[in-house]
């Protein structure tokens, strides 16, 4: 694996963990590490590109949020930054998941996405007002759709810019 694969990796954890326990008043770790990558990547057109799947996310998570299935102690600007982040990881240290059969991504989407929003919940970044039961199977199910397709509109918004 190369070192920028190894930042991109890590990075990422870092700007969950910071935004998942700081919120919107540790924002700015995670802008100062998105600066940085676009002045590391290697495909700054293409991951240029891609960041409007980050919207698509946000969207989710804000519905989700307007349906009462979840719930925050202030607006969450970070939520945006943190869909951006992901999406970045697609065409870098998560492009193993273009290798995967459709029905593998979609469980590895469900269950990966629970995790992720799981460990926010007990984290104390989200409240699931509607019980963890209900909301991480709503959860599983979005996320089983989402991710996959966000894998394969990565592969074709990057695939464009090199024909």
């Amino acid at each position: 694996m190369t070192k920028w694969l190894w930042f991109q990796l890590i990075s990422f954890q870092v700007m969950w963990l910071s935004l998942i326990l700081g919120g919107n008043t540790w924002l700015p770790i995670t802008l100062a590490i998105l600066a940085m990558h676009f002045v590391f990547t290697p495909s700054r057109i293409d991951d240029t590109k891609v960041l409007i799947l980050a919207l698509g996310g946000f969207i989710i998570d804000l519905s989700m949020m307007q349906l009462g299935f979840f719930s925050f102690s202030v607006w969450p600007v970070w939520l945006l930054f943190l869909w951006a982040a992901f999406i970045l990881n697609l065409g870098h240290s998560m492009r193993f998941l273009r290798k995967f059969k459709w029905i593998y991504l979609i469980s590895f989407s469900a269950l990966g996405g629970v995790y992720a929003y799981w460990a926010s919940w007990k984290l104390g970044a989200v409240v699931f007002p509607q019980g963890s039961l209900v909301t991480l199977t709503i959860v599983a199910i979005l996320w089983g759709i989402w991710l996959p397709m966000c894998v394969k509109l990565d592969v074709l918004m990057r695939q464009k810019s090199h024909e």
